[in-house]
């Protein structure tokens, strides 16, 4: 990687995609880390055009990945940048807290300036921009498929998809159409893990926990309450994992017994996010591919910091070490929560890393971009990555979001 800058406070460089990789230094990095990624996970969801887009979030290595706004502008003029970052905060909730010309960029690709370095910055009360949303229609058409691998006979992972309303909820089957409101939709895969059946029933009771406790998820999302959803996503998370261990206790049959869960909760405009472990959430969007959970082991992250390449990873002899996941005997889990804003003619890709084995990268993005219904995708995508691999169980669910 290309090392742009090199100083007391953090180290940037760029990679070979053009991403751009921060490694926080110094005083209170940890803080400023977490900061940073905070605002601009923030800044995605209220739409902000002009800002670099979080990729990765490391926390533990203090480590941020971000796409890449351009080169520094050094001749804008101090007007200029001064209603850049008065923008900002009028439109966006976001006080800049550096508003200096060097936190300025030109970027090419969209044809204007951009804002960066956001480890100061304060997040402001949000923008009324959630009432515009609730007035407008989203569908989303989305489907599922799942088959078993040849390493064992039973298939360990679960897949849901599940519309939740005023009345209830409500269980669909491999695929499906839906409208966003008043209703909001439920998509979640899950891998399992332990010997015997235990990883098959892990799958299964995760997802059952989820359709249980998806009533209180609903009216706390519905009353736009952004901290108290995320709250309510992650008990849930660590209720189901409580409730893993505990059974796992009662049976030495059961014991070791743990799953994954990505899980998706789609409302007006909104996408919620609970993920732990190696299955995966992809959005595809315009042209980019980006993987918005991140794995929860060490070889992923030793490879999305650039120590070593795919190829290395995919060799890696610990890649399938999770050192977190939903039970398995784990103590304490740190679930990824996270809220994205949507827009017209995105696509979702959870899948499970069955499908993962046998799509590189490269591969995966090829796919999501072609044309065609969910059906056809899910289905050519499975064909795929079969062709690489078939070992592992493999389960994926493709959903295209239309704002009508």
């Amino acid at each position: 990687m290309k090392d742009l800058k090199d100083g007391i406070r953090s180290q940037v460089r760029i990679d070979f995609k053009g991403h751009v990789h921060k490694k926080f230094r110094g005083h209170e990095r940890s803080t400023r880390c977490e900061n940073e990624a905070r605002i601009l996970k923030a800044l995605e969801e209220r739409g902000c055009p002009y800002v670099p887009r979080l990729l990765q979030h490391l926390p533990e290595e203090d480590y941020l990945v971000t796409t890449n706004c351009g080169q520094p502008a050094p001749d804008i003029s101090r007007t200029k940048s001064d209603a850049l970052f008065s923008d900002l905060e009028r439109e966006y909730g976001v006080r800049h807290d550096d508003p200096e010309p060097r936190n300025v960029t030109y970027c090419p690709r969209l044809g204007r300036f951009c804002l960066i370095d956001f480890e100061l910055a304060k997040l402001l009360p949000r923008p009324d921009v959630r009432k515009k949303n609730q007035r407008e229609v989203w569908k989303v058409n989305w489907s599922s498929v799942s088959e078993g691998g040849t390493r064992r006979d039973s298939n360990d992972d679960a897949y849901l998809a599940l519309e939740v309303g005023p009345h209830g909820a409500r269980r669909f089957e491999a695929q499906g159409e839906a409208l966003l409101e008043p209703s909001h939709l439920v998509l979640a895969v899950s891998d399992g893990m332990g010997g015997g059946s235990a990883g098959e029933l892990a799958s299964r009771l995760i997802l059952t926990w989820v359709k249980r406790n998806s009533g209180e998820l609903y009216e706390t999302i519905r009353d736009h309450a952004e901290e108290q959803a995320k709250s309510v996503l992650e008990r849930l998370m660590r209720n189901a994992h409580d409730g893993l261990n505990a059974l796992a206790s009662q049976d030495q049959a059961l014991k070791g017994m743990g799953a994954t869960l990505t899980l998706v909760w789609l409302s007006p405009g909104e996408l919620n996010v609970a993920h732990l472990g190696d299955s995966r959430l992809y959005l595809h969007r315009s042209a980019d591919t980006i993987q918005l959970t991140k794995d929860h082991s060490r070889a992923w992250a030793a490879w999305k910091r650039g120590e070593i390449n795919e190829y290395s990873y995919r060799a890696h002899p610990r890649r399938s070490a999770l050192y977190d996941a939903l039970g398995g005997g784990h103590r304490n889990i740190h679930p990824q929560i996270e809220t994205h804003a949507l827009q017209d003619g995105d696509r979702l890709l959870l899948c499970t890393d069955g499908i993962i084995d046998g799509l590189w990268d490269r591969t995966l993005a090829t796919e999501l971009s072609g044309n065609g219904e969910s059906a056809d995708l899910a289905t050519r995508i499975l064909t795929r990555a079969r062709e690489g691999s078939h070992d592992d169980d493999a389960t994926l669910i493709v959903a295209n979001i239309a704002q009508l």
